[in-house]
């Protein structure tokens, strides 16, 4: 199978990486070009608990002509670059190419439906973690499930056994919303939480971040509801708990894009929990500071 992965970040080479040793003809999508030379010459290599797990092969470049149409296209792009990353490589989409979101964020399955239509359409989550040790070199921090959903059955079924045979744990749904809305609503909750305070995700279990993490986790449930999705706050709880167990030193991606001097994800996390609830005429005065003090610290 030809695969485009669009964004070449940690899970971006963690995904291609495996489907690459998998024997698939697997293409990073990525917009700088030093990064697109440095994979294309020396791989990717993953590392997990201190040592070399794979190193492998990949083709990388950064236009999706060069691509030509693939059978199926990953998408794993900050949220926000969702749109322009799917029209910037629509040579590789063809009229009867896959699409698959994996990322973070609420949009991504409209954004998804617009472009391709509801038959070729596939989002999901992912709870694998890794982090970027140099470009084509990533440590796999944790392991854990990936949900997707959309699209046709048939189809669902052959990305489900393409991404098992590369070594994933991954679950069908027929519906994505409620798997997305409920991480979305965890990192809603969690990661702008964590970026502002520098706290280590343990903390998010103890007052006084316990109390604005139930706050913010209850508003967007309410508005969940509102749109005829059911979010569970205790189920989301104890998956902090979870988190906190056993990734307590996780350093969030927002906070990684805040000190690198990038744009955040709030916009499609707690700023569509805004957009929303205005809509339904729900009240969530927790997710407007949120979002308002982590729009600040994106413009010092």
């Amino acid at each position: 199978m030809k695969i485009a992965v669009i964004g070449a970040g940690a899970l971006g080479c963690l995904f291609g990486g495996h489907l690459a040793a998998a024997d698939h003809d697997v293409w990073l999508l990525n917009r700088r070009e030093q990064t697109s030379s440095t994979l294309s010459t020396e791989g990717i290599t993953i590392r997990q608990n201190g040592d070399v797990s794979l190193t492998v092969g990949i083709n990388a470049t950064t236009t999706g002509s060069d691509v030509g149409t693939a059978d199926l296209v990953i998408v794993l792009v900050r949220a926000h670059q969702t749109q322009m990353a799917l029209t910037e490589h629509a040579a590789c989409i063809g009229s009867e190419t896959w699409v698959l979101s994996l990322q973070n964020g609420l949009r991504n399955y409209d954004y998804l439906l617009d472009q391709v239509g509801r038959d070729r359409a596939f989002c999901g989550v992912t709870y694998e973690a890794a982090i970027t040790e140099e470009p084509g070199t990533v440590t796999q921090t944790s392991t854990g499930l990936t949900t997707f959903g959309g699209g046709n059955a048939g189809a669902r079924t052959t990305i489900q056994e393409t991404l098992a045979e590369a070594g994933f744990d991954v679950e069908v749904v027929t519906d994505p919303r409620p798997v997305i809305w409920k991480k979305g609503t965890l990192v809603a909750a969690t990661a702008p939480v964590l970026t502002l305070t520098d706290c280590p995700v343990t903390q998010l279990t103890t007052d006084p971040l316990h109390g604005v993490v139930t706050q913010l986790l209850t508003e967007a449930a309410h508005v969940a509801t509102g749109h005829g999705i059911n979010i569970d706050v205790t189920t989301i709880q104890q998956t902090i708990e979870s988190m906190a167990n056993s990734h307590a030193e996780h350093r969030v991606s927002m906070a990684q894009d805040v000190e690198q001097g990038r744009r955040t994800e709030i916009d499609e996390l707690n700023g569509v929990i805004i957009d929303l609830a205005e809509t339904t005429n729900i009240e969530v005065p927790a997710n407007r500071q949120i979002t308002a003090l982590i729009h600040g610290v994106e413009q010092c």
